[in-house]
């Protein structure tokens, strides 16, 4: 099942939305601003972020853009708790797709036809002919 993460006022949250939509694609939507992240979801995101807190940390967010918190000398346990208290530090949207371990953030418009695709496990899915 397909996650998106998004707050009410992001254009790119809703162009997501309408491409899911469009491509009868089945998601599960979440506010972050009415309802911030867990410490475990926030975790499973990390775990599939190729690099770390920065890709799911925004810059341009008032918090971190003013100086307010360097990320970059916070605990870990610190850092949980800036997104769950302050969930506009994240970027938007997030689309967590965990069973074929996609994480994609934000909205590009080429990137996200890979939730198009319909992977399965095995790497190479060509059928053999014996003889």
């Amino acid at each position: 099942m397909i996650k998106v993460y998004v707050s009410p006022s992001c254009l790119s949250s809703k162009k997501v939305m309408q491409f899911f939509d469009k491509n009868n694609i089945s998601y599960i939507k979440r506010n972050i601003i009415k309802e911030p992240l867990t410490e475990s979801e926030i975790k499973v995101l990390l775990r599939f972020a190729t690099n770390g807190i920065n890709d799911i940390i925004s810059s341009r967010a008032k918090l971190i853009k003013h100086h307010v918190f360097n990320i970059e000398s916070l605990k870990l346990s610190q850092i949980y708790h800036l997104i769950s208290t302050s969930p506009t530090v994240l970027k938007r949207p997030l689309i967590l797709q965990e069973n074929k371990e996609r994480l994609q953030i934000g909205y590009n418009e080429d990137e996200i036809e890979i939730f198009l695709r319909n992977d399965s496990n095995n790497e190479n899915n060509e059928q053999c002919e014996f003889f």
